[in-house]
């Protein structure tokens, strides 16, 4: 039988993958989800329509779901944020940790965007 979660999956859906460190200054904006093979540094910005994945420290903006999609995800290995924003909604600066670990930030069923700890499965 087919995996009833294949089927979920859009076709259409892209990703922009930047195997690099963003620097201060740069803005990055996609239409569909954007993943970061390196860090985000404070002053640089990512607006994305989809998700966001950065596989490093996260200092600077990021806004995923632009178009209103409160289901999108920002996740990072260090997530210190100046401004993360899903949709509509904005948190504060999140504080940088002593013992950074992988953390995934969503709207939780409450409404409001959340961080949490990533664990798999």
């Amino acid at each position: 039988a087919a995996d009833p979660k294949s089927s979920a999956v859009r076709h259409e859906e892209t990703a922009l993958f930047l195997n690099r460190t963003l620097r201060s200054g740069t803005r990055i904006e996609f239409a569909g989800h954007v993943v970061v093979l390196g860090d985000v540094n404070p002053g640089a910005e990512i607006v994305a329509e989809g998700n966001v994945i950065i596989w490093g420290r996260l200092r600077g903006m990021v806004h995923a779901g632009a178009q209103g999609n409160r289901n999108a995800v920002i996740c990072a290995l260090d997530l210190s944020p100046t401004q993360l924003r899903i949709a509509e909604e904005v948190s504060a600066i999140l504080k940088p940790r002593d013992n950074p670990k992988p953390e995934i930030a969503r709207i939780n069923k409450a409404g409001k965007l959340q961080a949490e700890f990533w664990s798999p499965g």
